[in-house]
């Protein structure tokens, strides 16, 4: 939870302290401050870097009022770039068979691609050039096919995971579900005014003017048209409608369900008309809750909102509510 520098200081914590944690959340260790009588020290204060330490570019706050510090150079950066294609395979997004963070790092540093806009395109010719996809005696490997493999396949993925890789700042799976069942391709949410997006269940205000700023840069332009080319789907396919059992109705999954993975319960829930939160208040209609639920399942108790183990919740998604 030592977020950044400001409340680093704030809390007086250094380097090499024994610190006190209390779990906030679900799962997340919050740090509230310095065991003073066990320094010994050595301990040294934190010093917040003025430069990138992979492109050297001078580190700023990207927007007034902002206290993070980033490297402003996003498009080059060989640490973001490989960071973004490592996200991009992920199962949060594309899901990319063999595209982990050091299949990543060979693609840029073999310079097979300048940036993510290059990803779609490459073949098994431009792999055998990088010892990560070749074998000893430099044929091609296995590992080269499958990735070619993946690429061919994430082409094909659903608009909203198209959204989720494109790395849009706060745009994450249930927001790029919103947006996608709202306007059905990269086009129309590109016309999109931020009026237009902040008013979708599940976008918001600030997610609205992200994507409105994301979608002003050139290069970014510039990724969208190379991965058109290149056969990636910018349009939702049409598919059969949903019963919509959800309609208005908010939702929030706690723990572990056995039939749906994390991004299938909040794809389940919005195909059905429904708004999966992530956090449980007064507003919340149901908290369905699997193994091993956490604090959510004690605040819908103590709230008084209704909670649905995972049969209880099937039973919701095919009938709603009687």
């Amino acid at each position: 939870t030592l977020h950044n520098a400001q409340e680093i200081v704030r809390k007086g914590i250094l380097i090499g302290d024994t610190v006190l944690i209390r779990k906030a959340g679900d799962v997340i260790p919050e740090v509230l401050a310095p065991v003073i009588e066990k320094r010994t020290g050595k301990e040294r204060a934190f010093v917040m870097p003025s430069k990138c330490p992979d492109c050297g570019s001078k580190l700023r706050a990207m927007s007034e009022g902002d206290v993070d510090i980033r490297c402003p150079n996003s498009q080059s950066c060989p640490a973001q770039v490989v960071e973004r294609l490592f996200y991009i395979g992920s199962r949060s997004a594309l899901d990319i068979d063999v595209l982990g963070y050091e299949a990543a790092a060979a693609l840029l540093a073999d310079k097979l691609v300048i940036d993510e806009g290059d990803l779609f395109s490459l073949t098994l010719k431009d792999l055998i050039k990088s010892d990560f996809f070749t074998k000893k005696d430099g044929s091609i490997s296995v590992i080269a096919d499958r990735f070619v493999a993946g690429l061919e396949l994430a082409k094909t993925r659903p608009l909203w995971r198209v959204l989720v890789a494109l790395s849009i700042r706060h745009v994450g799976p249930t927001s790029a579900q919103a947006l996608a069942n709202k306007f059905g391709s990269i086009a129309n949410i590109q016309k999109a005014s931020a009026d237009e997006l902040a008013n979708i269940d599940g976008v918001g205000g600030v997610i609205a003017e992200a994507i409105v700023e994301w979608f002003d840069v050139d290069w970014h332009k510039q990724i969208i048209k190379k991965w058109e080319k290149a056969g990636v789907a910018l349009v939702d396919a049409p598919k059969e409608k949903l019963k919509q059992t959800l309609e208005g109705l908010t939702i929030v999954v706690t723990g572990s369900l056995n039939d749906f993975t994390r991004d299938g319960v909040s794809e389940a829930i919005v195909a059905r008309g429904g708004k999966a939160a992530s956090s449980v208040s007064s507003k919340t209609d149901y908290v369905v809750a699997g193994d091993s639920a956490g604090s959510k399942l004690d605040k819908a108790t103590e709230l008084g909102i209704t909670i649905l183990d995972e049969a209880g919740f099937k039973k919701l998604l095919e009938k709603g509510i009687k």
